[in-house]
């Protein structure tokens, strides 16, 4: 004769007790959808038909624990993945957390509990279970206090940085469930359950010497407890680490955002003035880069353009381009000419410069009116200039003959020269940064001077904006996939 009503219904409500455990960790971690009352109304629902549907697997065979154990959880997953606002995987994974943890912890530990107390319970016994009950219920109170204080803040912070990303680390909570159902299961099947140890089962099965049985099995239960703590260790791991990541790409991706927000566009003040074109773009090698271009007028009949390379990469570099920049633009619109912007700005550099970097740039003004072209050198790559005043090739680039010049920022006091040109309608200025020349493909060759001066010339009387692109594509075709070393900018003037 099987058990009676009343021990399946105990036994249920003592298996259940996880579910209301998964239910309480997913309600003060996720954010919810609908008002309190509709949100426990919908959870209510799930568990009373876990509830159900485990009563009646217990009712057909109380030592088979799928009820419990898959259906039940399943049932509140849905529930949550229909009451809460996150994204599907992140509540899944809350939700798959929760069982995991509530079960082993309580399965795993419990059982050897009782164990200790009696060495040969009835398993499904009023009193064994009211035990059992007991200690789960203590234990479970425990946990949830531990995760409120503890835990649930670091898991939130997770859900809310990672959010859709979490369905990167579903496949492990998936795994670490399947995992746990088929311990259970195996442990089912040789007679080991969470309150019982029936010893005539296992003579044949775990047999160590003189030492007693039960002890042996409570250490088998520990291992398996130690394991999956371990791993539900390295999921919260694996997860606070992607959190980190994320974190810090975020803020990349937001400085990079800033930073291309820093570069100029189509200004209005330039958008009504058919005297000229102009055109630029900046690809850096990392997700911020100390390359930069700009042009502005400082005056109604005065074009300034800059393009200038901070000596080193990513985020330090960044941060003295933005310097550099608007020290440079904030001397040029107070009324110096090139010569002396750069002096200025050469000074203020140098001051405090601990880090030794320094910056190659190149300024030049146009004057609107008459096309006359003043510019200065700070130790930066030659420009290309086309114009019809060249050789006998007429319209061809070629490099615009100016003294290199020093960096700026590497020595206080620098005096730099200014040279002049002459700028005839037509007339076109390619500045770019070293990222370009310098760029290597996979036999580790330079794109070099020679390829970029065949690149501009094939593609002459184009819009700006397609010769840097067509550049970009040269370069991009010539790398063949080599990763970028150095950033990328160019600038393109056609008067």
């Amino acid at each position: 004769m099987g058990p009676g009503f009343d021990v399946i219904l105990m036994w249920t409500f003592a298996v259940s007790l996880s579910g209301i455990m998964t239910v309480l960790i997913c309600a003060i971690t996720l954010k919810r959808k609908y008002s309190i009352t509709a949100t426990l109304v919908g959870y209510a629902v799930a568990y009373v038909g876990g509830f159900i549907i485990t009563y009646l697997l217990y009712y057909d065979n109380i030592a088979g624990d799928f009820g419990g154990i898959i259906v039940m959880p399943v049932l509140i997953w849905v529930a949550c993945l229909l009451l809460n606002t996150e994204h599907w995987s992140s509540k899944w994974f809350v939700a798959i957390m929760a069982t995991l943890v509530s079960n082993i912890l309580t399965f795993f530990i419990c059982g050897p509990i009782i164990s200790l107390i009696d060495k040969a319970p009835d398993p499904y016994s009023i009193g064994t279970i009211s035990l059992f009950i007991g200690l789960k219920v203590a234990l479970l109170i425990l946990l949830f206090t531990l995760y409120k204080k503890k835990l649930r803040d670091r898991v939130w912070a997770s859900i809310n940085i990672l959010d859709g990303e979490l369905s990167n680390s579903l496949s492990i909570a998936l795994v670490s469930f399947l995992g746990f159902c088929m311990i259970n299961a195996i442990t089912d099947g040789i007679g080991i359950t969470p309150t019982s140890l029936i010893i005539r089962q296992l003579d044949q099965v775990i047999k160590i010497g003189n030492v007693e049985l039960n002890y042996n099995i409570i250490v088998f239960y520990g291992i398996i407890s130690i394991i999956f703590v371990f791993w539900f260790w390295q999921i919260l791991s694996t997860v606070s680490r992607s959190t980190n990541v994320f974190k810090t790409k975020t803020g990349l991706n937001v400085a990079r955002k800033i930073q291309q927000d820093m570069l100029p566009r189509e200004l209005p003040a330039l958008s009504n003035r058919p005297e000229f074109e102009i055109h630029g773009s900046m690809h850096p090698a990392k997700e911020v880069g100390g390359d930069f271009y700009d042009f502005f007028l400082v005056n109604e009949n005065t074009l300034a353009i800059i393009i200038a390379d901070v000596s080193d990469k990513g985020v330090p570099a960044a941060l003295y381009m933005a310097i550099t920049k608007t020290i440079i633009k904030s001397s040029a619109i107070s009324g110096k000419n090139p010569k002396e912007v750069f002096e200025t700005v050469n000074n203020i550099l140098c001051e405090n410069n601990e880090t030794g970097m320094f910056v190659t740039a190149f300024l030049g003004y146009l004057d609107i009116s008459s096309g006359k072209f003043v510019y200065v050198n700070a130790g930066h790559n030659l420009p290309l200039l086309r114009s019809k005043n060249g050789n006998s090739s007429g319209r061809r680039f070629e490099w615009l003959k100016a003294d290199a010049g020093f960096v700026l920022a590497g020595m206080k006091d620098t005096f730099y020269k200014m040279h002049e040109i002459s700028l005839k309608p037509g007339d076109e200025i390619f500045l770019y940064t070293d990222g370009v020349t310098e760029a290597i493909n996979r036999e580790e060759e330079l794109f070099g001077d020679r390829r970029l001066f065949e690149t501009v010339n094939s593609c002459v009387d184009l819009p700006l904006s397609e010769l840097i692109l067509s550049a970009k594509l040269k370069i991009d075709k010539f790398a063949s996939g080599t990763e970028q070393a150095d950033d990328i900018t160019m600038l393109a003037l056609r008067y």
